[in-house]
Order: C-alpha cells, then sequence, then structure tokens
C-alpha cells in the first residue's frame, strides 16, 4: 500500500511539472498583460473639516478683538493685507466712536475653495453666507506660510450686489493656485492689478480700459467725484477730484476656476484728492469718517484721503472674449489731511 501511495504522489507530480513547463514555455512566447496603474485621484490637501476648524478659530481671534486697544493680537490669526486693513478699521471705529467701519468677518460659510497644491504658501478662500448688516457676501483668502504655520485671514472683499461669481472644482478636488506670472490668461494676475491700478485712476482714459467690463468702483469714483465737485462750485470755488491707484507690494493670490481662468485678489493703496482752486475758498473733509480722522488739522483748500484696498477679478482665459471683471472690493480710509 505504500509503495502505490508513492508512484500515485509521484505521478501527480510529475503532471504538476509538465503543467508548470508548458506555461513557462508559454510565457516566453508572449508576456502576460501587465496591468497600468492608475490615475492619481485629485483631491484638497485641505479637507473642508479642517477647514472649518481653521475659520472657527481665526473667528474667535476676529471676535475678541473689537478694540484698537487689542488689535495686536490679531497677529495670531490675521496676515498681510487683512492685518493692517482690520487694524485701520480698529483705528477708526475708535475715533469715530462706534463700530460701523468694521467688516462683519463672521465665518459662516457658503462656498469653500480649498488648495490642491502639495507645496506652500497655500492659499484657501471663502465666501460668507448673507451678513445682516452687509448688501453681500464676503470673499475671504486664507494663507498658511509653511507647513509650521498657522492658516491665517489674509484678505478680504465685499462682493458685487448681483455679482455671477466663477465656477470651481470641488471642495473635495481642490484647485491649484495660480502664479502671479501665469500667461494662460487674459493677462497675468500681477499685469491685471497693475492695469485695473490704471483704470482706476484715469477711467476711459487709461489705455487698459477696454481690458475690463466697467463696474460698480469705476462708477463710484464717478458719482462720488462728481458731487464732491458739485458741492464745492455752489461755492463757485472751482472743485476738482482726482484719486490714484497703485498695488502694494503684498503677493497676489490667484486660485485657478473651472473654465481655465483664474480668480485673483490683491491689495492696492489709493488717495483721493479734493480740491478747492478758487483763491481763498476752504473745504473740510466730507464725511463722518474722514471728519473722524481729521482731528484738529486746519481747513484749507485741499483735503486728502488715503486707502488701504483689496480687489478681486476675474481674469478669463487667454482665449477667452470675455473681459476682465471685478467681483469685490474693500475700501477703507485710514489718513486724511489737509494737503
Amino acid at each position: 500500500m505504500n509503495r502505490t501511495m508513492t508512484n500515485a504522489r509521484t505521478r501527480t507530480t510529475a503532471v504538476v511539472a509538465t503543467v508548470l513547463a508548458t506555461g513557462l514555455l508559454a510565457g516566453c512566447a508572449e508576456e502576460l498583460p501587465t496591468p497600468k496603474p492608475e490615475a492619481p485621484v485629485a483631491a484638497a490637501v485641505v479637507t473642508q473639516s479642517q477647514e472649518r476648524e481653521i475659520l472657527d478659530k481665526v473667528a474667535g481671534v476676529v471676535e475678541k478683538v473689537d478694540k484698537a486697544s487689542d488689535a495686536d493680537a490679531l497677529g495670531a490669526r490675521l496676515s498681510g493685507p487683512a492685518l493692517k486693513i482690520r487694524e485701520t478699521q480698529l483705528d477708526v471705529a475708535a475715533a469715530r466712536e462706534d463700530k460701523e467701519p468694521l467688516t462683519d468677518l463672521t465665518m459662516q460659510m457658503q462656498q469653500v475653495i480649498l488648495p490642491s497644491d502639495q507645496d506652500w504658501p497655500r492659499s484657501s478662500f471663502a465666501i460668507t453666507v448673507q451678513p445682516k448688516d452687509l448688501t453681500t457676501p464676503v470673499l475671504m483668502a486664507f494663507d498658511q506660510s509653511t507647513a509650521r504655520d498657522q492658516y491665517k485671514l489674509w484678505g478680504w472683499v465685499r462682493l458685487l450686489p448681483g455679482v455671477t461669481m466663477p465656477q470651481f472644482a470641488e471642495a473635495d478636488l481642490g484647485s491649484a493656485a495660480v502664479s502671479e506670472e501665469d500667461k494662460s490668461l487674459k493677462a497675468t494676475p500681477k499685469d491685471a492689478i497693475k492695469q485695473y491700478a490704471s483704470v482706476l485712476t484715469v477711467d476711459k482714459e487709461s489705455k487698459y480700459d477696454g481690458n475690463f467690463a466697467d463696474d460698480d468702483l469705476r462708477q463710484f469714483f464717478r458719482d462720488y467725484g462728481k458731487l464732491q465737485v458739485d458741492a464745492i462750485n455752489k461755492e463757485e470755488c472751482d472743485g476738482a477730484f482726482e484719486v490714484a491707484y497703485e498695488p502694494t507690494k503684498d503677493p497676489v493670490k490667484s486660485v485657478r476656476t473651472a473654465d481655465g481662468g483664474a480668480l485673483v485678489m490683491a491689495a492696492m493703496i489709493s488717495k483721493e484728492t479734493i480740491t478747492a482752486k478758487e483763491e481763498g475758498c476752504e473745504i473740510g473733509p466730507p464725511t463722518k469718517t474722514t471728519q473722524a480722522l481729521w482731528g484738529d488739522a486746519d481747513v484749507t483748500n485741499v483735503v486728502e484721503v488715503d486707502y488701504r484696498d483689496m480687489v478681486a477679478m476675474y481674469v478669463p482665459p487667454k482665449d477667452s472674449d470675455d473681459q476682465i471683471s471685478l467681483v469685490g472690493y474693500e475700501h477703507v480710509p485710514y489718513s486724511v489731511s489737509n494737503g
């Protein structure tokens, strides 16, 4: 019986060896197909729950700092233009003795635009639900400088009434950052800001006027300037109104839109000059805020107001027929003088 079992095992082994040998020979004749690696799945490097934690921490700092005397604490969660503008708003609120100048920075969001880039700095964006004291939502930009830094509120704008925002990738997929020098657009983000500064300064006389759709900020200066000139001319003082814009040295933050364009946000500074040209005419600051910042300065024939500004615009892809369009801005006075 043992010999029979041994022989059976031997025959079985021989059969298996023959099958294996046949398989190896077949393998030499034709390679088996190699599975192709799956394409990497795009994903945001910050999850929506992580973004919610960031928003809560930033909101907590903003909520606690409602006095100019406490402004030093803002640096924990605000940076760049946002820090300067909030400090300015706190100074203005203290001078006016009310909180009206403070933009509502409640961090209740209707949309988040999360980063997909693995490198730093990283930026995310978010759009608030409608704040009670504003006519439009607020678009915010958050920045993380390095892997060890906290995300901080970097800038914000109040969206224009009725604005149509560009579309973005789904939040969980993330959206790519766009370089300041990206040439796939109608204008690089850096050039778009420079060109817009020219348009705001001289309006339709700018050589870049045709690159931009008309917008509420440009119309505001037309209306406000006319109002100031008309008031001066009632006294037969030959009024004049001028505004001058220039970008700051802060980086320009941009994120890719679904159509290949970009949402661009940047800081600017501006100066508004109101003049009574006729000799002997004197004018003072025209608004409650500028009056509060004026202090006890002597009245002359000139009022100069300096502003900190943020603008956000949609820059279409290079082959688009669309113009560059403003989606929102913030315009905050920080200094008033008699020239």
